[in-house]
């Protein structure tokens, strides 16, 4: 008899704490109403510290919605004590939302919240948009990644947002999440989203050290968007560091059929050339250059720089023969080199150059030919240098 006493008294207890815990709740759900936050924070963090109330959906809906307006409050009026109450206030807000809807067996308050949910998912990408721009690159990719976990969530199920996606990417690339950033890219490359995916992503494997991969992702993009001339040139650079320099000079060589009018094609031919010694073709590729951008001195510069080197080439050729004639016929072959060089490097000073590679090819190669007044007088006016780490590649 003594047993069914005892569980009498622990069932009459349970009774008794029920209705006061859910008087509670209904007392924080008016709190919340009526602005009342701080209240409404101490009834449901205590709610959810007890087992049995935060076992019911309408807890982890209260303490959502409580953050969430205090959130949006705050932010509306400036107000840190609102928009801070607890730490990674929005994240709390989603925790709270997805916990109500996993414990929600009825489905009861699921249209209650679809609406929270889209406010949420506005507020999180402004304040992913904010860490972006503030540099904070973590928090950033974790606000645009749990938008995209709303969007894709079982109460919303919108369709992939690209642009959103595009965003979670560049969060993972500054954030030096490599492999995150890959696998974004990629999911934006099947959408098709543009050239600037297939640049990105070759980037970041070349960054891995997987030039293989950078150039499959490149050759896809060129086939993918019309023969595009920037990813050409991209995919020229990387097959040369590759080590495929034929290979590379010889699509460079077909793609400027399919582009006839694009200067840089063969003026990367020419850089590719002129790298590999072979002076003379690079000259040929210039000139081809030229005939499509004749205003260029970067161009005039590497012309010069491949006549200078030819000119010096025949120079220790020259010291290389006992046999005076040769090495007259050698010493003049030098000199008409040279004064090629002269030649050219006059018509790069004769642009009156602002290009800050040129003009360090320029110097460089002056110095070299005793040509130093005129490159002076080039440097007593400024120079609006975008990219302070671009200097010469005289070869």
């Amino acid at each position: 008899m003594k047993r069914l006493i005892f569980l009498a008294i622990v069932l009459a207890g349970c009774s008794t704490m029920m209705p006061l815990q859910r008087s509670g709740l209904i007392t924080a759900f008016h709190l919340i109403e009526d602005q009342e936050y701080a209240e409404a924070r101490d009834y449901i963090e205590k709610m959810v510290e007890d087992e049995e109330a935060a076992g019911w959906p309408r807890t982890w809906h209260a303490r959502g919605l409580l953050y969430q307006n205090a959130y949006r409050e705050g932010k509306e009026r400036n107000n840190s004590n609102l928009y801070e109450m607890i730490d990674r206030q929005l994240f709390v807000v989603y925790e709270s939302y997805e916990k109500a809807l996993s414990l929600d067996a009825g489905s009861r308050i699921r249209n209650q919240l679809a609406p929270r949910y889209v406010l949420l998912a506005n507020d999180l990408q402004a304040m992913g948009q904010q860490s972006f721009d503030e540099g904070t690159y973590d928090e950033a990719l974790e606000a645009f990644e749990t938008v995209a976990k709303i969007r894709q969530g079982q109460l919303l199920n919108l369709d992939t947002d690209t642009t959103l996606l595009y965003n979670m990417a560049m969060a993972a690339i500054n954030g030096g999440k490599r492999e995150k950033a890959i696998q974004y890219l990629h999911r934006l490359d099947q959408y098709r989203y543009g050239t600037n995916v297939s640049h990105l992503l070759s980037e970041a494997y070349l960054q891995q050290g997987d030039t293989l991969k950078a150039s499959n992702v490149l050759q896809d993009g060129i086939a993918k968007y019309e023969e595009d001339e920037d990813l050409v040139l991209l995919l020229a650079n990387t097959q040369y560091e590759m080590g495929l320099v034929r290979e590379a000079l010889l699509m460079l060589e077909n793609k400027s059929e399919v582009h006839p009018s694009n200067h840089e094609l063969p003026y990367t031919r020419g850089l590719i050339l002129q790298k590999e010694g072979k002076y003379e073709e690079a000259i040929m590729a210039y000139w081809e250059s030229l005939e499509l951008e004749p205003d260029k001195p970067i161009i005039y510069a590497h012309i010069a720089t491949c006549f200078y080197n030819i000119g010096i080439e025949i120079e220790e050729q020259a010291r290389t023969i006992n046999r005076s004639a040769q090495v007259q016929e050698k010493r003049e072959r030098s000199t008409a080199a040279l004064e090629s060089a002269s030649l050219w490097l006059n018509k790069a000073l004769e642009l009156e150059t602002r290009d800050p590679e040129a003009l360090a090819i320029i110097q460089e190669l002056s110095a070299l030919l005793d040509i130093t007044e005129r490159v002076d007088s080039l440097n007593e006016k400024p120079i609006e240098n975008d990219d302070p780490n671009e200097g010469s590649d005289t070869q």
